[in-house]
């Protein structure tokens, strides 16, 4: 083919209109997690405009032009939380256009009532001790947290997929690498860090199985000060930085 001929249908392809045709709102989610209690527990803010209203949602906004997705899921991020640069990543995309039969019934309900939005959602994390001033802030809506395990039976959107979602997302992640860590002040006792772990994976934890994972393997150090917990002195430790993963794999086993 020849190159002016090629330069041709790439300019057809890409053409404005078609890129108009192919465009349309994107919104970004943000799953935030932290415990209360000693429960998982999920941010949500109540809406107060259609569509919805009254009803509980992820904290989201539409797409702005002129600003990456992640930089916009990072202000978002400070913005529900009052915190600047706290632990964030992106989740996943999710799509679901409505779709109709041949008499025009809707078969399938899109993901959203206004269009064919296109929802880029966010995980993200607030420490434990930071917990109650994010649901203190106030936005658009009401914000609380609410127990994974006691979610809204109905929720905004497909919210509730992308909860359910970022759920196990992060009890995988938090199964392979350090990030249980980053729900928890800079110095810990052991016991708080297994209460961690065993809130987010939904199960109890052998502690001398645990302690030979976190403190034999070098995970955690002792700082060399001391907490009094219910009339008992406590050792708090921090984390080393080094790589960690109760599960060898990802998909792999932790022993109860």
């Amino acid at each position: 083919m020849e190159h002016g001929m090629a330069e041709r249908i790439v300019e057809r392809a890409f053409s404005p209109d078609r890129l108009a045709e192919s465009s349309g709102p994107i919104s970004v989610d943000l799953a935030v997690f932290t415990l209360v209690g000693r429960e998982l527990s999920v941010l949500l803010t109540e809406r107060t405009e259609p569509p919805y209203p009254g009803f509980w949602a992820l904290p989201g906004r539409l797409r702005r032009p002129g600003i990456s997705l992640d930089a916009q899921a990072r202000a978002q991020q400070t913005a529900v939380t009052g915190i600047e640069g706290g632990w964030i990543e992106q989740l996943k995309t999710f799509h679901r256009p409505q779709q109709v039969d041949g008499g025009g019934h809707v078969v399938v309900p899109g993901r959203d009532p206004r269009g064919d939005v296109l929802s880029v959602a966010y995980i993200a994390i607030v420490p434990t001790a930071l917990a109650e001033s994010c649901s203190e802030r106030t936005g658009e809506g009401e914000q609380q947290w609410h127990p994974v395990r006691r979610l809204p039976v109905e929720m905004a959107f497909d919210h509730r997929e992308i909860v359910d979602y970022a759920v196990r997302r992060l009890r995988s992640k938090v199964g392979y690498s350090s990030i249980g860590f980053q729900l928890l002040p800079s110095e810990f006792t052991i016991t708080e860090l297994q209460q961690v772990y065993e809130a987010v994976l939904g199960l109890s934890i052998n502690r001398g199985n645990f302690w030979r994972r976190v403190v034999d393997r070098g995970v955690i150090e002792p700082t060399g000060k001391e907490r009094r917990v219910r009339g008992k002195r406590a050792i708090l430790f921090r984390f080393t930085q080094q790589a960690f993963g109760l599960r060898e794999e990802p998909d792999g086993f932790i022993e109860a």
